[in-house]
C-alpha cells in the first residue's frame, strides 16, 4: 500500500491515511507509516486522518507507530478533519496522546507542544444573542456574571469546607 506523503517544511513530514484500516490492510499500512518515518531528516510525522471512518484497528496503529516514533525522538501529531474521527478519538481518550488537531496548523503547533488554539477548531465562538452557560461557577445571562449556587449535600466536593446558610431576618 502506498499512502501519499509530503514535506509542509524542513522538519514536518505529512503522510496522509484516506482509507478505513481493517484487518486486511492493518499491516500493510503500519509498514508504509513506518518506512515513511524520518530517521535523520524532519522530526514531526503528522497524520492526516482523511477519512471519516476511524476504526479501532486505525487506533492500534496510531499507537503503534506514536510509541515507535517516540524512540527514534520524533514528533506525532494526528490531524482529525472530521467530527466523527475526532469523537472516537475523543472517546477512546487519545487527544493528548497522539496530539490530535483539527487542521495541519494545529498539528504544526500541537506537534511543538502547544495547547490547541483558536485555529486548531473548527466550531465557531457563541457569543451572539444570548448567552446562557456554566463556566467555573458563573452563570451568565445576557448581563453580569453571577456565583452559581454550590453543590451542597452529601455528594458534595468534599475539599470544600461546608458553611453553615445565613438565614435572613424575617420582616415583621
Amino acid at each position: 500500500m502506498v499512502l501519499l506523503s509530503y514535506h509542509l517544511d524542513d522538519a514536518h513530514l505529512v503522510v496522509e491515511l484516506s482509507d478505513a484500516v481493517d484487518l486486511d490492510n492493518e499491516a500493510a499500512i503500519e509498514r508504509e507509516l513506518l518506512r515513511l518515518m524520518p530517521c535523520c531528516g524532519p522530526s514531526t510525522l503528522i497524520v492526516d486522518v482523511a477519512t471519516p471512518l476511524l476504526t479501532a484497528r486505525a487506533l492500534g496503529v496510531l499507537l503503534r507507530v506514536r510509541a515507535d516514533a517516540e524512540q527514534r525522538g520524533v514528533s506525532m501529531a494526528v490531524v482529525a478533519r472530521f467530527a466523527t474521527a475526532r469523537e472516537v478519538l475523543s472517546a477512546a481518550a487519545l487527544n493528548r496522546i497522539l496530539r490530535v488537531a483539527h487542521t495541519l496548523a494545529g498539528a504544526e503547533l500541537r506537534s511543538r507542544g502547544c495547547l490547541p488554539g483558536a485555529e486548531a477548531t473548527d466550531e465557531v465562538p457563541r457569543t451572539s444573542g444570548p448567552r446562557r452557560r456554566l463556566w467555573r461557577g458563573t452563570r451568565t445571562v445576557d448581563g453580569p456574571a453571577v456565583p452559581a449556587a454550590r453543590a451542597v449535600g452529601p455528594y458534595a466536593a468534599t475539599s470544600l469546607p461546608r458553611l453553615p446558610r445565613r438565614r435572613r431576618p424575617r420582616e415583621r
